[in-house]
């Protein structure tokens, strides 16, 4: 097998764990030491003159074992850190993941320590930027009333959409829910006391629905507490960017 090679997958969680699996099965092959030379692309990309590429198929099963494998060999925390990651938008993120799952592999899972490692710094560095943006949309994000469920719109930057439907099952366990990401076309869909659910690839029109008291509610809210002769708009801009506003209601006015 050559020394160079790339794995492109599904631009998915489970294609790039599958590419994982797929990953270490090829670096138990190589004959020589391995030297990183394993590359994973998530999603579609110019072909390299280079390096061998090779076509993963998303796998249920593999995706099973290796976040079975991370979560028993490694610990949770350790796959968490991995999952923020594996959610920022860094096209190279999951060649990132893998050679931090390499070094944990044969080091042990204090590898986190070592952050003069190039991938473990990387790592953790796209850890930290997705939970940042994470504990934002926390407070952040805005539910409406369609029909019997609520609705939340957002488009962070990241895939939030994972790490936060499990936050608001615990707050809202009673409640019909989605957390729709208008820029993955990607829901986390919760029906009242069972576990929530991700659901890719859909269309989610709201147009049909009128405003309703949760809307009026915020608005009331803000314009009650606001103390007119002390606004500042700079410091609104620092605190609470415009980009997080665009299903904020009430600030639809002022974006």
């Amino acid at each position: 097998m050559g020394e160079e090679l790339i794995l492109r997958c599904e631009d998915s969680l489970e294609g790039i764990f599958t590419a994982i699996y797929d990953a270490f099965v090829y670096k138990n092959k190589m004959v020589h030491p391995y030297r990183d030379s394993i590359s994973i692309v998530p999603g579609e990309g110019s072909m390299s003159l280079f390096a061998q590429e090779i076509m993963v198929v998303t796998d249920e099963q593999k995706v099973e074992r290796t976040v079975y494998s991370i979560q028993t060999r490694l610990g949770f925390s350790v796959y968490d850190t991995l999952l923020r990651t594996l959610c920022h938008f860094d096209e190279n993120r999951a060649t990132m993941v893998l050679g931090y799952l390499v070094r944990a592999f044969s080091r042990g899972c204090d590898i986190s320590d070592h952050l003069a490692d190039p991938y473990v710094m990387r790592v953790m560095e796209l850890s930290r930027k997705v939970e940042n943006e994470r504990q934002k949309f926390y407070g952040f994000l805005r539910f409406r009333e369609a029909g019997n469920v609520l609705v939340a719109r957002m488009e962070p930057k990241c895939n939030l959409a994972p790490l936060m439907m499990e936050h608001f099952t615990d707050r809202f366990p009673n409640e019909n829910f989605i957390i729709y990401d208008e820029k993955r076309r990607i829901a986390a869909v919760h029906e009242a006391f069972h576990s929530s659910v991700l659901v890719a690839g859909v269309e989610l029109d709201l147009e049909q629905y009128g405003k309703d008291a949760f809307e009026a509610l915020w608005k009331q809210y803000v314009s009650t507490m606001e103390i007119g002769q002390r606004h500042n708009e700079h410091c609104q801009n620092t605190m609470m960017p415009k980009w997080y506003r665009k299903y904020m209601f009430e600030t639809e006015k002022k974006t």
